[in-house]
């Protein structure tokens, strides 16, 4: 239950376990066991609607933190980013909304950093250390199209 004056914390994964890169150390590759076989992980914008209206009218605090992971969240494009900024705005008089983005970086464009930063988005980029080191382990990974997801 949670406390007065506690808001929940939830990590959202809107692509599931796709992503663009294969690390080897990638704690959740092993989560795609978890999911169908049918590779179509990309959340519906019926589920992303409900999910935001949701998790922001059951906060009681002040400030509801939306935070993005994946996989590699940036392969669902911009639009669903566009989408969920959209439907947090009705919300915006009663609640101060935030957004955390995590990423690989790899798909960032200018089109994406002048999005997230016009809309305020804490943005993590990981990161593994100098190009030797950052590159040992990270390969890149066949993605289906967008269309399966």
């Amino acid at each position: 239950m949670v406390g007065e004056g506690q808001g929940l914390h939830v990590v959202a994964k809107p692509i599931g376990p796709a992503c663009n890169l294969n690390c080897e150390y990638c704690f959740y590759l092993e989560k795609q066991a978890l999911f169908a076989t049918d590779k179509k992980y990309r959340m519906s914008d019926k589920v992303l609607s409900a999910f935001i209206t949701n998790y922001i009218t059951s906060q009681p605090t002040p400030v509801v933190e939306f935070v993005w992971q994946g996989g590699e969240p940036t392969l669902l494009g911009i639009d669903f980013f566009k989408r969920v900024v959209d439907l947090q705005k009705p919300f915006v008089q009663t609640k101060t909304i935030t957004n955390s983005l995590q990423t690989n970086g790899t798909l960032l464009t200018a089109e994406w950093c002048q999005f997230l930063k016009k809309h305020n988005f804490m943005v993590g980029i990981s990161l593994d250390g100098p190009k030797e080191i950052h590159d040992r382990y990270r390969r890149t990974a066949k993605v289906t199209e967008p269309s399966t997801w």
